[in-house]
């Protein structure tokens, strides 16, 4: 097994989920309330997605809490107010973006409210279509193997190693789900720290070993201080970091398999050298 470097022993942390009070996430619960009461009918799978942001709810006191604090008018002046700077804009509105798929249909009410929410952040034009296609239901050719590696190849990671064949830590090993396969291994002076996989994500974060499915992750965050890298932020309200800035590339990754960007690099056919870690 690869004996980790000491600087990626990282002490696990309690995973921040979205708290009540808080009013960066009061306002995001109120806007996910609110746009899932916005057709007028609180559908199952929007339901789901506030279960898991607001967990310890029943059904019913689910619905309860969702249409009062979703039914009426929506302060948009009072959503900005609460939001802290531009990632948190990015992030509030991509996650009004995926609950109005949960559906699988985006209502006029839904596509007029997020309309006006990135009015209100004053984020450039075209946000809105870009949020949707990145929250957009997965058609199946999102996270096919040849994709996803064809956008690891593009984003030209120089700053890690990549391998292909299957995981060797154990700690990862013991969170990766055996039915996905293991695309690329992300490693740090040949010491393995994650791996791109057709599930997600595994890796090493600040949090500990975690799986992240693709549908887990509905947006990231660059993180600018020393040693830190990007915060991945899950439909459950909780973050996940990667704090070495070697892992920054994790970020374009994204972008590149959201669609977000769909720029076409020339360069030789991809190619993952294969490599086990020491």
């Amino acid at each position: 097994m690869p004996q980790l470097d000491d600087s990626l022993q990282l002490q696990a942390a309690s995973r921040s989920a979205l708290t009540p009070g808080r009013p960066g996430d009061d306002a995001l619960l109120r806007l996910l309330a609110h746009m899932a009461c916005s057709d007028g009918v609180v559908h199952e799978d929007e339901l789901g997605f506030l279960a898991r942001v607001r967990p310890g709810l029943d059904n019913e006191q689910l619905r309860n809490w969702a249409l009062e604090h979703g039914s009426g008018d929506l302060d948009i002046e009072q959503i900005v107010a609460a939001l802290t700077g531009a990632d948190e804009q990015w992030k509030c509105l991509r996650f009004a973006a995926r609950m109005a798929w949960k559906d699988h249909d985006l209502a006029t009410e839904e596509r007029d409210l997020l309309d006006a929410l990135a009015a209100g952040m004053k984020l450039p034009g075209g946000a809105v279509e870009r949020v949707l296609h990145e929250m957009s239901p997965d058609d199946g050719r999102r996270y096919t193997d040849d994709r996803i590696l064809k956008c690891l190849m593009e984003i030209h990671w120089d700053a890690v190693q990549l391998a292909s064949g299957g995981l060797v830590s154990e700690d990862l090993l013991a969170v990766t789900p055996e039915s996905t396969r293991v695309v690329a291994r992300i490693g740090l002076e040949k010491v393995e720290v994650m791996a791109i996989c057709t599930g997600g994500i595994s890796a090493r974060f600040q949090e500990g070993a975690a799986f992240l499915t693709w549908g887990d992750v509905v947006t990231y965050t660059r993180d600018f201080g020393l040693g830190s890298a990007v915060r991945l932020h899950t439909e459950t309200g909780a973050s996940y970091s990667l704090v070495d800035s070697r892992l920054s590339g994790l970020g374009i990754l994204l972008d590149r398999l959201l669609g977000s960007d769909e720029r076409k690099k020339p360069g030789a056919k991809p190619k993952v050298q294969h490599t086990r870690g020491e």
